[in-house]
């Protein structure tokens, strides 16, 4: 019995540490800026491993998604996190068009081999406009969004020249400095 009382604790300790948001964490929301009005100020929200302007979360920084900033000082880049440190926003698509998505505990062994996804890529410039440091010197890739048939807009990163099979908006994503979502207290690491 004490064995597996023992191991229960050391579970949840597991759990509890995986699900961590560190204590200084920085939350964004994260909005469109675009020339076509309509395509503007959508702010997103993660839902179901996607990421987008979805009815209901797109209208207003008081609904919008949360996210935090860890530093992957290796390369100089940030993850962007949903909710806590077992979700992170990647990339992942083909085609042309990487879409931001929202991956569970990302590595090699948990990503699909035949779809380029990168996640751990991203800066925050000074004024708030979120870009990819990834390796790729691709001068014609730029953030779009596009309206899907759930009435989603969502937002990926176009290389600029494969054709794509929807229509595409021009878009600059920008993260906005906010506050931590309401909600249950911060998960303590425990190890």
């Amino acid at each position: 019995m004490k064995s597996v009382l023992s191991l229960s604790v050391f579970v949840a300790a597991a759990i509890a540490a995986k699900a961590a948001i560190p204590a200084n964490a920085q939350w964004y929301t994260l909005q469109t800026k675009a020339s076509v009005n309509t395509l503007s100020n959508l702010f997103l929200a993660a839902k179901d491993g996607k990421v987008g302007g979805f009815s209901g979360t797109r209208e207003s920084a008081q609904v919008a998604g949360k996210f935090f900033t860890t530093s992957y000082s290796g390369a100089g880049t940030l993850s962007l996190h949903a909710g806590d440190d077992t979700h992170q926003l990647g990339l992942s698509g083909t085609n042309g068009l990487l879409k931001l998505v929202d991956l569970v505990n990302p590595s090699a062994d948990t990503i699909p081999k035949d779809t380029p996804t990168e996640w751990s890529v991203f800066q925050i410039g000074q004024g708030g406009e979120v870009t990819v440091k990834d390796g790729q010197d691709v001068p014609t890739r730029k953030w779009v969004t596009y309206l899907e048939t759930d009435g989603a807009y969502y937002v990926g990163l176009w290389d600029g020249v494969t054709p794509q099979p929807r229509t595409v908006a021009n878009i600059t994503l920008v993260a906005t400095k906010s506050t931590a979502p309401a909600g249950p207290k911060m998960v303590k690491r425990f190890f």
